[in-house]
């Protein structure tokens, strides 16, 4: 007997998944269901000292660079939480492997 799935329709937004392997993940999560959620060009954060001042970034690499595939499909056993990553980890993400778009913080617009 075939189980159902409930799917899930999802606009295609970014997101931070925590995995269990403690990997941090942002991608483009387009669909879901009560067994997997799809998401694309995930990265996987990274901290990185500058070798210059020894202050500590954020850094972005693919999470599967050896693959040739740009979605995959990650099985919800193996997610802690799924969350709206702060805004200067989105416009990274989106100026390095998404639209190429940065959304301007509210505080940051000059009024005239």
């Amino acid at each position: 007997m075939k189980k159902k799935i409930s799917k899930k329709k999802v606009n295609v937004a970014i997101k931070l998944i925590k995995m269990r392997s403690g990997e941090d993940i942002v991608g483009e999560v387009s669909d879901e269901n009560t067994e997997y959620l799809r998401i694309g060009t995930p990265v996987v954060l990274m901290l990185q000292q500058n070798s210059v001042d020894s202050k500590v970034q954020m850094g972005m690499a693919p999470w599967q660079p050896f693959s040739r595939d740009k979605e995959f499909e990650i099985p919800r056993s193996w997610i802690v939480t799924i969350s709206n990553p702060a805004e200067d980890i989105a416009n990274g993400y989106r100026k390095m492997y998404g639209s190429g778009i940065e959304i301007p913080n509210t505080a940051q617009l000059l009024v005239g």
